[in-house]
């Protein structure tokens, strides 16, 4: 039996398993690691190796986790049936050969399915880097998910010089609609899935997203449950210094907060040390041990509204990146985390 074939009966089983008895709708979870390079001649900004890539994959194995296709996650996380406990999803960014080439015979090997997100204008460019659009038919009919991650790879806050708001929104539209048009054309596949590029956004692309009937996946950390953002997905990024298997277990072994609303509703900052206010749902778990951390120091948490479960959330570390986050965490069952992080992204700061 092939590793597609194995693939799809497993989907199929948990599809029609039924729910466990006892979960919540804000159990209904899963894990979503994104990967870009698996090569040790790459930058290590973006990149971890073979072997600790592999290390990652048998952790998964021998942990009992269940690995699924990222459409069948969405499907479940919207419309049921509950997801098993330890659910995770494999999503690589950019297609690189070392995709094709390393991590995709592991794969294959373990029956997984995982997920390309594939910047259509670089595919074919340049096959010392990017796979070639054969590699990616390949791995399409071997159990691979491939997905929108634009045309050319674009950061999708810039306004060029003279346009418009509307001409810029209209830009980012063709982005998404050409490379969702290039990779149905080549693989047959049509998810309408989009990962923004440096997983940066705001509220008017989320808005473009919603209404092109697209899920929106970022780079900031933390698992999704039922009651995530579908226009803003976290994923947790493993490559470089966060490629540790000091951390990932922590990490993949994640529970996901419940929020009713997060406040500002834009990533988009111009401050270096911006204030965030987090309004958790009624009956959620694990408050008492609240922390959030900013470059992995304790920032200030101000209770709001003890009755509402209503935080702030403000620190005086000076952010100079262009991208940073909050990540707040609390102590949950069985040692296990909860976790939710915040992004920012102050577009003028360059790369």
């Amino acid at each position: 039996m092939g590793p597609l074939i194995r693939t799809r009966i497993l989907t199929m089983f948990i599809l029609l398993s039924t729910t466990v008895v006892g979960y919540t709708q804000s159990d209904n979870q899963a894990v979503i690691l994104q990967y870009h390079h698996v090569s040790t001649d790459s930058p290590p900004v973006t990149s971890l190796s073979k072997e600790s890539f592999t290390a990652h994959m048998d952790y998964l194995d021998e942990n009992g986790f269940t690995i699924l296709p990222l459409e069948t996650v969405l499907h479940r996380l919207k419309n049921g049936p509950l997801l098993p406990d330890k659910t995770a999803v494999i999503t690589f960014d950019d297609g690189y050969t070392s995709v094709y080439e390393i991590a995709y015979p592991l794969l294959q090997e373990k029956g997984w399915p995982f997920t390309v997100f594939v910047t259509t204008g670089l595919v074919s460019t340049n096959d010392s880097l990017y796979s070639t659009w054969e590699e990616i038919q390949i791995m399409a009919s071997n159990g691979a998910t491939i997905a929108n991650h634009t045309v050319s790879h674009p950061y999708l806050l810039e306004h060029p010089d003279g346009q418009s708001e509307q001409q810029w929104l209209e830009g980012v539209r063709i982005e998404i609609l050409q490379a969702e048009a290039t990779i149905l054309e080549k693989t047959g596949q049509g998810h309408k899935i989009v990962a923004y590029p440096y997983g940066e956004y705001n509220p008017a692309i989320q808005q473009l997203v919603s209404e092109l009937g697209f899920t929106g996946i970022g780079q900031h950390s933390g698992p999704v449950n039922a009651t995530s953002d579908f226009t803003a997905l976290p994923r947790f990024p493993f490559s470089g210094i966060y490629a540790s298997m000091n951390s990932f277990p922590t990490k993949v072994m994640s529970l996901a907060f419940s929020l009713d609303e997060v406040l500002p509703v834009t990533p988009v900052t111009r401050e270096s040390s911006p204030t965030a206010e987090l309004d958790f749902v009624a009956d959620q778990a694990g408050l008492r041990g609240l922390s959030c951390f900013n470059n992995n120091e304790r920032i200030e948490i101000e209770v709001l509204n003890n009755a509402e479960n209503r935080y702030k959330v403000s620190t005086h570390i000076n952010n100079r990146s262009r991208r940073f986050r909050y990540n707040c965490t609390a102590p949950g069952q069985e040692g296990r985390y909860f976790w939710y992080s915040i992004p920012w992204v102050n577009p003028d700061i360059p790369e």
